[in-house]
């Protein structure tokens, strides 16, 4: 049985380390945040010693060639391939750039592409909770943005109903503004 010399309480370790990591790491000792701050500043020398300080660079842009200037560890710098300006710039060769590489038109899911080209909503109603994709020539291998049409759920059941003069109209309509 040990007993603390900060707190009092009584321990059973088994261990010398753990006897030791308590007294270190105990609340009511005193030196515990001294002890912290020496820990942490061997760690920042280490640190330094191994990739050198903090320095700024400055750099390109890769997508605008805006010089930009970037903090870096001297020994690890250049630690990117590619620095960015901006989110902006990042994402124009990053995500939404490769979605196009790799999920283009012709491979996509049909409602990927129908929303790259039109707004989220219905063009009759303009509801945008819920928004179903029609085949406006009705062939489904037809995934040409100029034959997918966003309409809601209500309007997509009228297409494919006897009441599809109602809304063939405003899709007639709508189609030939978009894309006249």
């Amino acid at each position: 049985m040990w007993k603390c010399k900060h707190c009092n309480q009584n321990f059973n370790f088994s261990r010398a380390t753990d006897k030791a990591n308590h007294s270190r790491h105990c609340d009511k000792n005193p030196k515990k945040l001294e002890s912290y701050k020496n820990i942490k500043i061997k760690l920042n020398e280490r640190i330094d010693n191994n990739l050198g300080k903090l320095t700024d660079f400055i750099v390109k842009c890769y997508t605008c060639n805006v010089e930009v200037s970037v903090k870096e560890r001297e020994n690890k710098f250049p630690t990117k391939d590619k620095y960015f300006c901006s989110r902006n710039c990042a994402n124009s060769t990053g995500g939404k750039a490769k979605s196009k590489k790799y999920h283009y038109d012709e491979v996509a899911h049909y409602t990927t592409v129908c929303f790259r080209y039109h707004e989220k909503k219905c063009i009759v109603c303009n509801e945008e909770k819920i928004v179903a994709v029609h085949h406006n020539d009705h062939n489904h291998n037809n995934n040409d943005p100029k034959n997918l049409i966003p309409l809601c759920p209500t309007h997509h059941q009228y297409v494919h109903s006897r009441y599809v003069d109602e809304v063939q109209p405003i899709i007639d309509k709508y189609v030939k503004n978009k894309w006249a």
